[in-house]
């Protein structure tokens, strides 16, 4: 397998390929992470949202999110310890992309009232702006507890169920 002494530095990464050991395979593992590749000219956009800005990264909850992107990935469980982060999350997004935003809970296992009422001021907020907050892969208890309430008449708000298998 070849191996790569990755150095960072400003604006980008430095590959160095380190010595392979005698009788192994070849293989090159690449991981793109920034926006132009060393000769300058922009790297072709992807289909699936990059997370390459890690918003919070507690034992709780991890949001990531991506320059220039309005996507947000939620991983762990929301409640009223964290609701002040995922404010400022949703905002950043809003604020990098300035359109839609769109988060992606698959990887979340509870919310309470606390975070589905912060998502929906950010729906309202963004709906005033003319734009949409869409949460994805929501799980099924969740989205129940949505609808329980009433919070899926949010204007702005758009909540998309993970597929029941």
């Amino acid at each position: 397998m070849r191996t790569w002494d990755v150095r960072g530095r400003s604006g980008g990464i430095t590959m160095v390929r380190a010595p392979r050991p005698k009788g192994e395979e070849q293989m090159t593992v690449w991981r793109i992470t920034g926006g132009e590749s060393e000769s300058g000219v922009p790297r072709p956009e992807r289909g699936s949202p990059r997370y390459d800005l890690v918003e919070l990264d507690s034992p709780l909850l991890h949001i990531a999110g991506g320059t220039g992107s309005p996507w947000l990935r939620l991983t762990g469980e929301i409640d009223v310890s964290n609701v002040p982060a995922l404010t400022r999350a949703l905002h950043g997004a809003q604020a990098r992309a300035g359109g839609d935003v769109h988060v992606d809970l698959a990887g979340v296992g509870f919310v309470d009232v606390s975070g589905l009422r912060a998502f929906a001021r950010a729906a309202r907020d963004l709906n005033g702006l003319g734009h949409m907050l869409v949460l994805h892969s929501v799980s099924a208890h969740i989205d129940r507890l949505v609808r329980l309430i009433g919070w899926d008449a949010v204007p702005g708000l758009q909540v998309h169920c993970r597929p029941r298998g």
